[in-house]
């Protein structure tokens, strides 16, 4: 099938919603531990930020079934939103509500939409923003990316790139990564048959601070389930943990750049590897069954 790329008006990711089981363990773990701070605490949940400019990275909210509620992602101006809300209704792709005002933290004008699989997408433009925090280089600084398990890969594919504008930069066995600015992706499908989150990652300021970041995590009692490496796609270095849920959260650095406008993908065959060396480097340890478990949308029994 040709590709139709519309100018993509979404231009970064901006904030991920989880649902969580206990909301004081989960905000003790991504404040104390993980390293975002509290923005705002409202009836609904929390808002917690990195030390970038975004007024929120992450929101907690209070489920029984733990999983991604949401993406939001950012556009430029209210034009962009239009623009986007308008081919959006024209693909029949179901929407809530008209680009409106929006009441919740960080303010600014939205509209949310549903993928084919059902995913809830939050566009926003106008948000506010803070000040660059130069508290501490060991905490994430923005949101990097979201990884999400998918049981129809040609399906996301085309909605990414014919509806969304979005851009293939690399595919695996199993993974397609997708970016909408020069990273190399915000977005990836894991070919896992199910629709759950697979991973959320946030960027560090360099592979020395994420360094500081993995061993907070180890002095603070949580393993590292996989990692630390330099993943093939994306050329980032890599380390993985569990949240108090069995969530699957990611430390990344030096995410690839491309500003290329003739990238060409690279294929499953290009970057087929022998499955005992699950990085570039051939140091990362294969990652631990509770995390193959989690990333696959099963969740662990214990953390």
């Amino acid at each position: 099938m040709q590709k139709h790329h519309h100018p993509p008006e979404i231009d970064r990711i901006r904030a991920v919603t989880l649902g969580v089981n206990d909301l004081e363990r989960s905000l003790d773990f991504y404040t104390q531990k993980w390293g975002l701070l509290l923005v705002q605490r409202t009836k609904e949940g929390v808002w917690l930020r990195a030390t970038g400019v975004d007024h929120h990275v992450l929101v907690l909210e209070k489920a029984q079934t733990p999983g991604l509620i949401s993406i939001t992602w950012g556009v430029s101006d209210q034009a962009s939103l239009a623009s986007l809300y308008e081919r959006l209704m024209r693909a029949g792709v179901p929407t809530e509500q008209a680009p409106r005002r929006l009441g919740s933290p960080g303010g600014g004008w939205g509209f949310a939409f549903h993928d084919p699989e059902g995913r809830v997408h939050k566009v926003v433009s106008d948000r506010e923003d803070h000040a660059l925090e130069s508290r501490d280089s060991t905490q994430p600084v923005k949101l990097a990316h979201v990884v999400v398990n998918t049981q129809d890969v040609e399906g996301m594919t085309q909605f990414l790139e014919n509806t969304l504008g979005f851009q293939l930069s690399d595919s695996t066995l199993k993974m397609r990564f997708f970016r909408c600015n020069a990273n190399h992706h915000s977005l990836a499908l894991a070919d896992f048959g199910c629709v759950s989150l697979n991973h959320i990652a946030f960027e560090m300021a360099s592979w020395n601070d994420l360094m500081f970041g993995v061993g907070r995590m180890k002095l603070a009692g949580h393993a590292i389930e996989w990692g630390v490496g330099r993943h093939g796609p994306g050329d980032n270095v890599f380390s993985y943990f569990l949240d108090p849920d069995g969530q699957v959260v990611e430390y990344t650095a030096e995410v690839q750049q491309i500003t290329n406008p003739h990238h060409v993908p690279g294929t499953p065959e290009q970057w087929a590897r022998p499955p005992e060396r699950m990085d570039q480097w051939g140091h990362a340890p294969l990652p631990s069954e509770r995390i193959k478990k989690a990333m696959s949308g099963q969740q662990p029994t214990t953390v």
